[in-house]
């Protein structure tokens, strides 16, 4: 039984390839990491920046949880997280480089998903928000207990910036603009 299971499997597989497409897949990718090379130049994969909370790294680790429920899914993404593993704000060029890195997978990301913690400053955060809300990119997750809910309230309905209090309503909205990708 067990051969004839990865005979199917491999069938399956062969199939797919053979019509085109490509297995899900998900990356992610921090400041001074790489992709492996097929992978960066592969332009099958929708790019996704998780901006928001980090609070110099003592902050929840949401992005990781937003690996996992990509790795999940059926589709090809390639995660752009700003959340370095040993940040050391003292190394000569350290900070210059984060910023530039951000700013420019900001720039690159198809969508810019920004979660910001009730219980969290986030400065950075609010700052990314005012560079990207026209962009048509934004989708912005806002817990109701964030000092700034309001500023942040009031600013995704001017610019038509969806806005959403929990992760569960992101992924659940039938607008979500992960599953339009997939």
């Amino acid at each position: 039984m067990r051969i004839s299971i990865l005979a199917a499997a491999f069938i399956c597989l062969a199939a797919m390839v053979s019509c085109g497409e490509k297995p899900s897949a998900t990356y992610m990718l921090r400041p001074h990491e790489e992709l492996p090379e097929d992978v960066a130049k592969d332009r099958s994969y929708t790019t996704v920046f998780l901006a928001g909370t980090i609070d110099m790294g003592s902050g929840r680790d949401w992005q990781a949880e937003m690996k996992d429920r990509f790795s999940s899914m059926e589709g090809r993404f390639i995660l752009f997280n700003p959340r370095q593993e040993n940040w050391d704000a003292s190394r000569p060029g350290e900070m210059e480089y984060q910023v530039q890195w951000e700013l420019e997978h900001l720039e690159q990301a198809d969508i810019i998903i920004m979660y910001i913690l009730g219980n969290s400053k986030s400065p950075i955060s609010l700052l990314e928000m005012g560079l990207h809300s026209r962009s048509g990119k934004l989708h912005v997750i806002c817990e109701e207990d964030f000092y700034r809910h309001d500023n942040v309230r009031i600013t995704c309905h001017r610019y038509g910036v969806p806005l959403y209090s929990t992760l569960e309503d992101f992924w659940n909205c039938p607008d979500n603009p992960v599953k339009k990708q997939i």
